[in-house]
């Protein structure tokens, strides 16, 4: 019985001895789990990687390397055409070699031979803790023929390949520090000033871990420990905004749409096909029209922005790396850089808001100075027309010079549009919930300060109620036949076109690009203080693209803007998803005007939440409002445009 009785008190305590490791292990796990590395990558595609080394060894204008020339021109090696790629887990490195031998007696050469072909080294990458200097140790090579064939080379000329060749290969090496140091400049900067001495102990602690050779790119592990900037405090929610919180909010993601554009605008001289514009513009206005939908909403998430920011990133990497990782007018090495602080930012944002980091306009500034070597870029968020940014998506020139006056307006208009968002949204949304009125009735905008007695005419009133929509629709055809010229289009749809403009110049202003206030005249804004006069031109989707003044005062330009959009989304991208996939719904064209009013109205990520959204048959009032007015211009039934125009 006592060893029954001690053998149960011992598995008694073995019993709490092990509730009490494991207690311990619950407790500390979290911080035991933190002190572990995250790895940031640097990873260097193939083609890159070719820069690199032809941007530090093939610098000269002929792009090559002459290693031997003796001055009697018997002997003579010069290499060319650096390529890279994987081969059974190595470095394959492969470069061009030109060689002529002879002897060499009494100051003549004798049986001078020549050999042109390629010599391959296998290769495993290694990099110094110490330096970050990144060289190449050689495990085998072979030796191909000028066409790329297994061939045989006499020995006199293998030995010079190999004692210079082979050398010169040998001594390679890229010297990562400005790289790294320069992700690390980055890193600083997308902390907050508060945690910014954490900040510094995160990045100390960076250092190489190990080299992956993928199919199309060499990748270097940064081992960092991240546990002195994560705090489990931290976490996503979301927030109802005071006044400077939300203008600080508003500047965050201006920042970074003014940073898209710029990035963006590197492309400028690159040769984009179609699909690559459409991934651009189809990217841009997503991210424009969430945000817009953002700031309808009475409450915030905190990491909004840099979630925008990375979702657009995911998107763009890949074409950017075909484009501006192959532009030798870049430094290779700032576009490394530029690539690896993008990825490092990708994974420290998958922790989570426990790691802290936002996006600023001070980091953007940063990672935007790596592929403008070492510029101080502008990132204003200038509300001028950005031609190259036409260019890039596809749209052209911009839309010729008006004659209609416009009036004096105060020049600030980011500060008034601050003050307008703060003021004036944010006590509309207190006081309602209501986000869609009937005809997406418009609020007025500020006063003018000049006469505008020649806009008299745009302002609809019962004794000419009937002759206004006679002109503005003539101006509505002028625009649309000039819009519909620059695509041949079968008449089917040019005369849908002119149905879904007049439907949308209908449901957006009905037919108003004017109102009268307190005896003043007013160009229309949308509800939300966003969108402009007849077509309800988004100011902030469509920076960049029209010139805002004219949207707002010039009634012309700013139905030609709307045709030119309706088009866009018509031709570039329902059309373009046509093609490529057959969708029943939309062979009934009245289906394609209310498909092509949701992208209008939403950007192009509602073309499948449209399509959902018509398969259950549950949709949005809007789409039920713009379907009414489509219908109405189908039938002829423009008398009912006095509903909204004059309240009869």
């Amino acid at each position: 019985m006592p060893e029954l009785l001690a053998h149960k008190n011992c598995c008694t305590l073995c019993i709490k001895l092990k509730i009490l490791v494991l207690t311990l292990i619950f407790i500390f796990l979290p911080g035991l789990l933190l002190a572990k590395n995250v790895t940031l990558p640097i990873t260097i595609d193939y083609p890159l990687l070719r820069s690199i080394v032809m941007s530090q060894l093939f610098n000269n204008p002929e792009k090559e390397v002459e290693l031997l020339n003796d001055p009697k021109e018997c002997k003579k090696i010069v290499i060319s055409d650096p390529d890279f790629s994987e081969e059974n887990s190595l470095l394959r490195f492969e470069i061009k070699v030109r060689i002529k031998a002879g002897a060499d007696f009494m100051n003549d050469c004798y049986l001078p031979v020549q050999w042109e072909g390629y010599v391959v080294f296998f290769q495993t990458p290694v990099i110094e803790a110490e330096n970050w200097i990144l060289s190449f140790k050689t495990r085998d090579s072979i030796v191909l023929n000028n066409k790329h064939e297994p061939g045989v080379i006499a020995g006199a000329l293998w030995k010079l390949i190999k004692g210079n060749v082979h050398t010169y290969v040998d001594a390679i090496q890229i010297d990562l520090t400005p790289c790294v140091n320069d992700m690390k400049f980055f890193l600083s900067g997308i902390f907050p000033e508060k945690i910014q001495p954490q900040a510094e102990t995160m990045i100390g602690s960076m250092k190489p871990g190990n080299i992956e050779i993928q199919n199309k790119a060499v990748q270097i592990g940064i081992h960092t420990d991240v546990s002195s900037v994560y705090d489990n405090a931290r976490t996503l929610k979301e927030e109802h905004l005071n006044d400077v919180e939300l203008a600080g909010f508003i500047r965050a993601w201006e920042a970074m749409d003014a940073f898209i554009v710029y990035v963006i605008g590197s492309l400028t001289d690159r040769p984009l096909n179609e699909d690559e514009k459409d991934i651009i513009l189809e990217i841009l206005l997503d991210t424009r029209y969430r945000f817009i939908a953002e700031l309808t909403r009475p409450v915030h998430e905190n990491d909004f922005v840099r979630n925008q920011f990375i979702i657009a990133w995911d998107n763009l990497s890949v074409l950017f790396k075909n484009h501006i990782g192959k532009n030798l007018a870049v430094s290779p090495l700032g576009s490394l850089a530029f690539f690896s602080s993008m990825d490092a930012l990708k994974v420290l944002d998958s922790i989570g808001p426990s790691i802290g980091i936002e996006i600023s306009n001070n980091g953007l500034i940063r990672l935007a100075r790596l592929i403008a070597d070492k510029t101080t870029p502008d990132l204003f968020y200038s509300l001028k027309i950005d031609e190259n940014l036409r260019q890039i998506m596809g749209l052209g020139p911009k839309l010729k010079e008006s004659s209609e006056l416009i009036p004096d307006e105060q020049k600030d208009y980011k500060e008034d549009f601050l003050n307008n968002i703060i003021k004036n949204l944010i006590s509309f949304l207190k006081r309602t919930n209501i986000f869609i009125n009937p005809y997406s009735e418009a609020m007025a905008a500020e006063q003018k300060k000049t006469d505008i007695i020649h806009l008299e005419k745009w302002l609809p009133s019962q004794s000419n109620i009937f002759e206004y929509l006679k002109n503005i629709r003539q101006i509505l055809k002028n625009a649309s036949e000039k819009t519909v010229s620059k695509n041949k289009r079968d008449q089917e749809y040019q005369d849908l076109f002119y149905l879904i403009v007049d439907a949308v110049a209908w449901q957006e202003s009905c037919f108003r690009q004017f109102k009268r206030n307190r005896g003043e005249i007013e160009y229309l804004r949308s509800y939300n203080n966003t969108s402009v006069g007849v077509m309800q031109i988004n100011e902030r989707v469509w920076r960049g693209i029209y010139d805002q003044e004219k949207l707002r005062w010039n009634i012309h330009y700013n139905i030609e803007a709307g045709c030119e959009i309706v088009d866009l989304y018509l031709t570039r991208y329902i059309f373009r998803k046509m093609e490529k996939k057959k969708y029943k719904f939309l062979e009934n064209k009245d289906n394609i005007a209310r498909t092509l009013y949701a992208l209008y109205n939403g950007g192009p990520g509602e073309f499948s939440k449209f399509l959902e959204r018509s398969s259950e048959e549950k949709f949005y009032l809007s789409d039920d409002l713009f379907y009414e007015k489509y219908l109405w211009v189908k039938n002829n039934q423009l008398e009912n445009a006095s509903i909204c125009l004059v309240g009869k």
